[in-house]
């Protein structure tokens, strides 16, 4: 039963009802916001140094790596990190420094791990 009007409440509300209910997730959410406004005000912002950075690697990361073309939206990211166009997006092209071979050997063998069975099912 609920605490204030005597009405049944749900497990899942906290034995509440559901006007209860509404009351207590208001109550969680103002302390939420009061707890996060005061990690916001204690945080202190530097300024000039993290935004240039942040305007400098996106920059750089809408043209390509080895033709230095604009990609914008169409942009091709590999596995070595880089942004490329639509020419050089395989590792042939761009010549790529990720060791698919190792990469591949190492999820076979996760994939695929070897069977140990006994030869002699039926022996004494």
């Amino acid at each position: 039963m609920c605490r204030g009007l005597w009405f049944y409440g749900t497990s899942s509300n906290h034995n509440l009802c559901s006007q209860c209910y509404k009351a207590f997730l208001k109550e969680e959410e103002a302390k939420n916001i009061a707890v996060l406004s005061e990690k916001i005000s204690s945080l202190t912002f530097h300024e000039g140094t993290t935004t240039e950075n942040v305007d400098l690697t996106m920059k750089i990361k809408q043209r390509c790596m080895t033709c230095k073309k604009k990609v914008g939206l169409i942009g091709f990211s590999c596995r070595c990190k880089g942004m490329f166009c639509s020419v050089h997006k395989y590792p042939e092209e761009h010549a790529c420094t990720f060791d698919y071979k190792s990469f591949g050997r190492v999820t076979l063998a996760k994939e695929n791990p070897p069977c140990r069975h006994d030869k002699l099912e039926n022996r004494i």
